[in-house]
């Protein structure tokens, strides 16, 4: 029975931590898009004498969502920047714990960060907002793609709550610490060469303990 549970817990997680990659593209894409009409209003502004007038608004929005549409990936990738000299000095079975409890924390600050965009989407439609630019942009708009963004994060958050949590219960503790552990240097190490193309050391993902072994002489 509890595995079971851990694998339907699994597949909601896979499935969100897919949607977060695809979020992550296009917000990439979206910060390319918004370079290049950066680029061309500089252009257009000193050879052909016009502006869109419009950059500053919307580069505005694009970090905004660029930012919220990439944290999902950046969760399920481990890439959030954490400080973890500490926890590692831990016992595996209490840093197993103390990884779930900083999730969980994560979940109440996420949580409480999505309740308060949605708010002000649900204010921007009431009274037909839009911005004072040029473009007169519905506020709705960008408010409800950063807000989505972070619905899309909360909700990652909590799939993986549960299913680190009934690994834990489970004796699979090293399983869940694969997943909220801090990336090693060898995982660093092979994206970096992935990135150039060079061939991977076998098995990067291997280490599920702390990220920083024992050096010795």
């Amino acid at each position: 029975m509890l595995n079971t549970m851990i694998d339907v817990a699994g597949l909601g997680r896979r499935s969100l931590a897919r949607l977060g990659t695809l979020m992550g593209y296009v917000a990439g894409w979206g910060f390319i898009a918004i370079a290049g009409l950066i680029t061309f209003d500089v252009l257009a502004r000193r050879f052909l004498g016009f502006s869109s007038q419009a950059t500053t608004e919307l580069s505005g929005y694009a970090l905004a969502f660029g930012i919220a549409w990439g944290l999902s990936h950046t969760l399920a990738m481990r890439a959030h920047v954490r400080i973890d000299v500490v926890v590692n000095m831990f016992p595996a079975r209490i840093r197993y714990w103390l990884h779930l409890t900083s999730l969980a924390f994560l979940a109440v600050l996420v949580g409480y960060l999505f309740y308060g965009a949605w708010t002000l989407v649900e204010e921007s439609l009431l009274f037909n907002a839009t911005d004072i630019s040029v473009i007169r942009t519905p506020l709705a708009i960008p408010q409800g793609l950063w807000a989505f963004g972070i619905g899309a994060f909360f909700l990652l958050i909590l799939a993986m709550l549960l299913e680190c949590f009934l690994l834990i219960v489970a004796g699979r503790g090293n399983e869940a610490e694969r997943m909220l552990h801090s990336r090693s240097y060898q995982e660093e190490v092979a994206e970096v060469l992935e990135a150039v193309g060079e061939p991977v050391p076998d098995d990067p993902h291997a280490p599920a303990g702390p990220a920083n072994p024992e050096v010795k002489p």
